[in-house]
């Protein structure tokens, strides 16, 4: 079952695993309310949310999650976070969509459960693009 959160809980969440500690690892020490060991990769986080919305987020990181209203620029964040996807190295932005970014299918398929429906996630000759409904 793939987990629903927020675009600022998906920032927090991939912004621990980014500091260096893996997906799982994070999932339990949010499950365990170990806030001192996330502070200590993350100093940033957030112990109110991460307290309130444990058991969300941890399963968010095991099992996958969709963002309710991801925005463009949550899109953009969301590849550099969680892919390392770079914009003008790893894709082109025209118009408020992400071009030309290559990618396996495992990644493709995480994409499009983080961002569908809001955004169109295809494959075209080979190249991932991301567009907003609104441009279709």
């Amino acid at each position: 079952m793939t987990i629903t959160i927020s675009q600022a809980e998906a920032y927090q969440i991939e912004r621990i695993v980014h500091s260096g500690l893996d997906r799982t690892h994070t999932a339990a020490l949010i499950e365990a309310n170990d806030i001192t060991a996330i502070k200590a990769s993350y100093p940033d986080a957030n112990p109110e949310l991460l307290e309130t919305k444990k058991d969300k987020l941890a399963a968010a990181l095991t099992e996958g999650y969709s963002i309710s209203f991801p925005t463009f620029n949550g899109v953009r964040n969301l590849l550099q976070l969680r892919f390392g996807k770079e914009e003008g190295k790893d894709y082109a932005v025209d118009d408020k969509t992400v071009q030309g970014l290559e990618t396996d299918d495992t990644t493709a398929a995480i994409l499009r459960t983080m961002f569908e429906p809001l955004w169109k996630v295809e494959t075209v000759l080979g190249q991932l693009s991301i567009t907003h409904v609104s441009k279709l």
